[in-house]
């Protein structure tokens, strides 16, 4: 006999989640799978733990910066065991504050992992549900290369519990998560290259911050070979010796950062004929409503913007449309994001090619500078600012940041340009001196 919900949400992440505790608190009986621990990619294997290693991995410059304001600083040394361990501590920590959340929100939680046995039914262990609705917030998973698949390579699954530090890293990739995690493994010590097979980095993103995000990352010593990629990779000797096209080199340890793709492995779902697209990804409507009316799905695995916090706007856009007979949308325009690489990098808004494909005439704004703080120091290091805007209306179109902090300062600034705020606008608002955020509202 099958246990009854009204809606019932396989996947136990950011959006799941939300969305669970948000119908059961208004009456909806709702039941949630998950066959790991609460929270998903992001607390468990992505943002929470990466935010964490990067702050990590920023002490080193800290150190010199330290000396060159009369601090003398003993010979420091770096414990990985500790940083893994308080990791965990933490993480531990949120999984147990999930799990409250949604006791309190009277959310069914069934600890396993859930797979369609046709359009109506789902098995979880050996128990049945049916729900009057279903919603698929499974994210995703990181994507295996498969000609090195019979390699024992890494991916940011793994990284952040690695017994040991290796001396030096090939990272395969040029993405977010390739880029952060290059710049974590090379702020922690680590020896690090970062392959790619194109000329720059992060190249969905203008083309001129990556161009410039490379030259920063390179300065602080992480080596970019562009346009080239492992043609054959053997592990002989605990070492992985790699075949590019014009060099053989080695190393201890490879991560593979080349995408992700949807984690449907588990869920059966061609028993419920729920249609895909040409990546994996479900296919949904406006409403996020599947090929089964009564089947939706939210956040990575749909493969619109795979981030956390558009995860849980659309679990409370899907709610609401539950509630209601309002018909609730979700915009995708000016979500802000950062990249936290060393230097971070946050943006919102569209980039230069973006900007003159859509609107055809705009104006760029730009400053290079050194920060304050680095000032009296040997470092390299720059901030750069782009501010871009329509030249008729003087609408702000793009906002694009790197400099430490970048995404606390394009988040404040994010209010802004969603609400269609000009650059005279801009202008008007006295900046707060010394600082490097006062540049934006004086861009000359």
């Amino acid at each position: 006999m099958a246990e009854k919900f009204d809606l019932f949400v396989v996947g136990g992440g950011s959006g799941g989640i939300r969305a669970a505790r948000y119908a059961s608190s208004h009456g909806i009986k709702t039941g949630l799978a998950e066959g790991w621990t609460l929270g998903g990619t992001c607390v468990n294997r992505g943002c929470i733990p990466k935010k964490l290693y990067a702050f990590a991995s920023h002490f080193a410059d800290e150190l010199q910066i330290m000396k060159s304001y009369g601090w003398s600083t003993l010979e420091s040394r770096f414990d990985w065991k500790k940083l893994t361990a308080n990791k965990k501590k933490e993480i531990k920590r949120l999984n147990y504050i999930y799990c409250n959340l949604l006791k309190k929100s009277k959310v069914r939680v069934y600890n396993n992992y859930a797979q369609f046995l046709d359009d109506k039914i789902l098995k979880i262990g050996n128990k049945l549900i049916e729900a009057k609705k279903i919603l698929i917030s499974v994210g995703t998973k990181p994507k295996k290369l498969e000609q090195f698949k019979e390699l024992n390579l890494i991916s940011s699954d793994e990284a952040f519990d690695l017994k040991s530090l290796p001396k030096n890293i090939l990272i395969l990739g040029g993405g977010y998560i390739a880029v952060e995690f290059a710049s974590i493994f090379n702020g922690l010590g680590v020896n690090t290259s970062l392959c790619i097979r194109g000329k720059r980095i992060l190249k969905d993103f203008d083309s001129e911050i990556s161009e410039f995000l490379m030259e920063q990352m390179s300065h602080k010593g992480i080596k970019i070979i562009r346009e080239d990629f492992p043609k054959k990779i053997e592990f002989k000797n605990n070492k992985f010796n790699v075949c590019f096209s014009r060099k053989r080199l080695s190393y201890d340890r490879i991560m593979e950062a080349t995408g992700r793709v949807p984690n449907l492995d588990k869920l059966k779902i061609h028993n419920a004929n729920v249609k895909l697209n040409n990546n994996g990804a479900i296919l949904i409507d406006k409403n996020f409503r599947t090929s089964q009316k009564h089947i939706f799905a939210i956040g990575d695995v749909v493969d619109r913007v795979q981030l956390t916090p558009v995860a849980i706007a659309e679990a409370m856009v899907f709610v609401k449309n539950l509630l209601s007979k309002d018909n609730h949308k979700l915009s995708y325009k000016n979500i802000p994001t950062a990249v936290f690489s060393n230097p971070n990098y946050a943006c919102i808004g569209y980039n230069e090619k973006e900007a003159k494909k859509l609107f055809g005439k705009i104006k760029i704004y730009k400053s290079t500078f050194k920060a304050l703080k680095l000032s009296i120091t040997n470092s390299n290091e720059k901030v750069f600012i782009k501010l871009i805007t329509h030249k008729s209306s003087d609408k702000i179109l793009g906002l694009h940041y790197i400099g430490e902090n970048a995404a606390e300062i394009v988040q404040g600034f994010s209010v802004a340009v969603v609400n269609g705020l000009t650059k005279k606008q801009l202008d008007k608002t006295i900046g707060i001196h010394p600082s490097s955020a006062e540049e934006i509202v004086t861009l000359k």
